[in-house]
């Protein structure tokens, strides 16, 4: 399997994740009617999705700290960058459906 194809399962995994969060908090929103008891499991369930851009943060840390101390140069191009981010998102919103999914059942 080469590169393009890995890129486009994994967009295509993320986007359907996304579309996926959005149609469950919508549909949970009607359900609930906005109660307190779906005003927490969306807090739980965004504290646990921000705990991926914390693990970002550090891999940022630890990516642009790698060259100081070795003799190696790292490139990357605007679409590696773009494509890295689109990949971000999408699994963040992954864990943010999970963790909906999750803590609608054990609430």
């Amino acid at each position: 399997m080469n590169d393009q194809t890995f890129n486009l399962i994994l967009l295509i995994l993320t986007v359907t994740a996304t579309i996926w969060l959005y149609l469950l908090r919508a549909k949970k929103q009607i359900i609930y009617k906005g109660d307190e008891r779906w005003q927490m499991i969306q807090l739980k369930a965004n504290q646990t999705a921000n705990i991926a851009n914390w693990i970002l943060i550090a891999f940022t840390f630890c990516g642009t700290v790698y060259p100081f101390f070795c003799d190696k140069e790292i490139t990357f191009t605007v679409t590696r960058v773009t494509i890295f981010g689109m990949y971000f998102i999408g699994m963040r919103n992954l864990i943010e459906l999970a963790a909906i999914k999750y803590m609608d059942k054990r609430l």
